[in-house]
């Protein structure tokens, strides 16, 4: 089987490539609280980063920068409560199962029910179609990371879908709609998925 590694569109996996290292990041590693007040907020509101908003209406949460977010930024590592498979007794948040694949195949599903137990990139939303699309999931290691597949402007959302070999061990669709997914190679050519 052919792997396509979403971060410099090579033939070889996330785990072997050269490129991650030197990828510009966007991490969610949690803020130590500075006073009484904020010791009581969330690991998603500790861990987001200065230049991203989140909105919240309801039960749904937005993520939308401040600033423009190029394409290649890797978002994570998504930090969270990562359980057995068989654990799982609520349904994914969004619907969208969030998946660390273990060689054993003893493999972990993130329970993002608890905001105090997750990082701000486990709570970015599913796109719903493929245009909507800015990031793609992808598990380099034991780790899941998002790459921006197209830069974001301060006036958009955060939206996340599966890569093409995550969705592939998922057995989910590599769009949400089907719906063909235009990424930019480094040369700056248009690969259509």
């Amino acid at each position: 089987m052919t792997m396509i590694c979403i971060i410099c569109f090579n033939n070889h996996a996330e785990d072997d490539c050269s490129d991650f290292v030197s990828s510009s990041k966007m991490n969610g590693t949690e803020k130590k609280p500075s006073s009484s007040l904020t010791r009581n907020l969330s690991k998603v509101l500790l861990s987001l980063p200065t230049h991203i908003q989140m909105r919240r209406c309801d039960d749904t949460i937005t993520f939308s920068p401040t600033i423009r977010i190029l394409k290649t930024t890797i978002i994570g590592p998504f930090e969270g409560r990562f359980i057995p498979e068989d654990k799982l007794t609520t349904a994914p948040r969004n619907g969208f199962l969030i998946k660390i694949f273990r060689e054993n195949g003893n493999n972990l599903v993130l329970d993002a029910s608890d905001e105090r137990k997750n990082n701000w990139c486990c709570l970015i939303p599913p796109a719903r179609t493929s245009q909507e699309i800015n990031c793609l999931l992808f598990q380099r290691k034991y780790k899941i990371y998002a790459k921006v597949v197209r830069t974001i402007l301060a006036t958009e959302s955060l939206s996340i879908w599966y890569s093409s070999n995550y969705a592939k061990a998922m057995g989910m669709p590599e769009t949400p709609d089907g719906g063909p997914l235009a990424l930019y190679g480094k040369t700056g050519r248009m690969i259509f998925r």
